[in-house]
């Protein structure tokens, strides 16, 4: 289900894009039995719902008390290169690239004419004149790529040799290390968030490990990722796969910031300052970029629709579906529709990020057809007070 308040997104795929990097699908099948479903996004078959043996509650325990691995088929790696490399990118988002330092990472929004999210990623700076980025979503490089490359001639852009997993999770730094040589997983310990450093694994092979906020991730090429997913499931002790199911309570239940998805939570519907995502303009941005003047004017392009959390007043209340619209506000049209939805063992019940008209508020109720009730709160959704 797509909101049908944004044509843009409703149109249906024709072809469906799998892109399994190292097949660690298949890799995690061998162990854990046939996936039980799939998860499309933008045409691109993005990842597992589970596996038959592998229990809901099982990954959870690992993402809240162990390591859980999530396997990332349905990514687009880019690769920059050249002496106006970040200029490049300085053209496609407000953030500001060419201040990263080699080995430093950072969250992306690439924006639209109109300042709304284009797609998102991770940028890493691994040499002078040069970039990774990891982009997720609909799986395609930034829409004004091509634009910006006219404007630095002199710069290369070519889908990456990359791919990666991602572990979460409180002992997620301790399972990477496991994959790693013995100097490189001494190393480890003394990577802060959003840095990034070359590594040798354990079998010998080169990759990149990614420190973000809340999870850490490896890059390399499809052949090393195939190698790690053997390791990996042959240690069940240590890592845990996790699927898409999982995800959707990782994300409804993330205390640390709004663990938005796109195309679902953000997409070109979604102005930034309106989903709370005014942090990724760079105050001291002066020059060009995609999107610039629509940013510059909060009042003038903004104000249409803000993402919020809701929490189900039932235990008992059922699954929501994605896009699902809440009934009519009095004055007419839709008080929002559903974009994330999963169950959550911390709250014991439902949960749904939303986007909601400007007249809902938090701390309102809202009801959906059924005659459930959902109390609206602010993102990220924190456990109700005891």
């Amino acid at each position: 289900m797509l909101p049908p308040a944004h044509p843009a997104l409703l149109a249906r795929p024709s072809v469906l894009r799998r892109s399994d990097p190292g097949d660690a699908f298949a890799v995690i099948a061998r162990r854990y039995g046939e996936p039980t479903g799939y998860c499309v996004l933008g045409g691109n078959v993005a990842a597992v719902s589970s596996w038959t043996d592998l229990s809901f509650a099982d990954q959870y325990q690992a993402v809240t008390a162990g390591a859980g691995v999530f396997p990332c088929g349905g990514m687009y790696y880019l690769s920059l290169t050249g002496p106006h490399a970040a200029d490049v990118l300085n053209l496609l988002s407000p953030r500001r690239f060419d201040r990263l330092e080699v080995g430093q990472a950072t969250f992306a929004i690439f924006t639209t004419p109109e300042g709304t999210v284009d797609t998102e990623g991770v940028v890493l700076r691994v040499g002078p004149d040069a970039f990774q980025v990891s982009i997720g979503g609909e799986t395609n490089p930034p829409t004004w790529l091509y634009d910006a490359l006219e404007r630095h001639p002199g710069t290369a852009a070519q889908e990456a040799d990359l791919s990666s997993f991602n572990i979460k999770g409180p002992r997620r730094m301790a399972a990477m290390a496991r994959l790693l040589s013995e100097t490189h997983a001494a190393r480890l310990a003394t990577l802060g968030t959003f840095r990034g450093m070359p590594v040798r694994t354990r079998w010998g092979a080169d990759a990149w490990v990614v420190r973000t906020v809340i999870g850490v991730e490896l890059w390399a090429s499809a052949e090393v990722t195939h190698e790690a997913w053997q390791a990996m499931t042959a240690e069940p002790a240590v890592f845990t796969p996790c699927g898409w199911d999982l995800l959707a309570t990782y994300r409804l239940e993330c205390p640390d910031f709004a663990f938005y998805l796109c195309p679902l939570d953000i997409h070109r519907g979604t102005y930034l300052f309106d989903a709370g995502l005014g942090h990724v303009v760079s105050p001291e941005r002066t020059g060009e970029y995609v999107g610039r003047q629509a940013l510059s004017d909060p009042a003038g392009w903004g104000g249409r629709l803000w993402i919020g959390g809701l929490r189900a007043a039932d235990p008992d209340a059922g699954r929501r579906r994605i896009g699902e619209q809440l009934p009519a506000l009095p004055a007419g049209g839709p008080a929002g529709y559903v974009t994330s939805a999963g169950h959550s063992p911390r709250a014991g019940r439902e949960l749904c990020f939303a986007h909601l008209d400007v007249a809902v508020r938090p701390g309102d109720t809202v009801g959906f057809a059924d005659g459930t009730t959902w109390q609206v709160v602010p993102l990220p959704i924190r456990p109700p007070a005891p």
